[in-house]
């Protein structure tokens, strides 16, 4: 999974591609998609960072 993901960081085109439905990613099951689909096309989430001073 580690290695797909890295796989889409690295080719957003293919991830674009995956959410319109024109490709699929070959053993990756339906959960492991809707995960990663909602993970990069979340726009709630927010990374936090923090600074020490």
């Amino acid at each position: 999974m580690q290695e797909m993901v890295q796989y889409l960081i690295n080719n957003m085109d293919v991830l674009e591609k995956v959410k319109e439905g024109t490709a699929s990613l070959i053993g990756v099951n339906s959960e492991e998609l809707k995960a990663i689909l909602e993970v990069f096309f979340n726009d709630s989430i927010v990374p936090k960072v923090e600074y020490w001073r």
